[in-house]
């Protein structure tokens, strides 16, 4: 029998799960164990706007999703082009029509 770790949190100070979260948010999605998995499960199921979404959904979720770091000034996409994914905005700012949004405190 083959025993395996949780991983959560608690596990440490809240700038160490940080830095799990985007260091395996950063692998390819193909490349992620299943700590991997674990850990972008806890960290995308405390966010407020993935709350509603079931556990299959969110767990499908954890899969797809990837780390992506901009510099300042760089255009995501365009008003009225269509967009194809979704961002989370983990630090930094964003402009959306001319105001600025700030990622929400944990």
């Amino acid at each position: 029998m083959r025993e395996s770790a949780i991983v959560t949190p608690s596990c440490g100070g809240m700038a160490d799960w940080d830095q799990m979260l985007i260091r395996s948010l950063g692998r390819p999605p193909h490349c992620r164990s299943l700590e991997d998995l674990q850990v972008i499960y806890y960290g995308l199921s405390g966010l407020e706007a993935l709350q509603t979404l079931r556990d299959s959904a969110l767990r499908a979720l954890c899969h797809i999703v990837r780390y992506e770091k901009h510099q300042a000034n760089d255009v995501l996409y365009y008003t009225g082009e269509l967009s194809t994914c979704w961002y989370i905005l983990l630090s930094g700012s964003v402009f959306i029509d001319g105001s600025m949004f700030l990622p929400r405190s944990r």
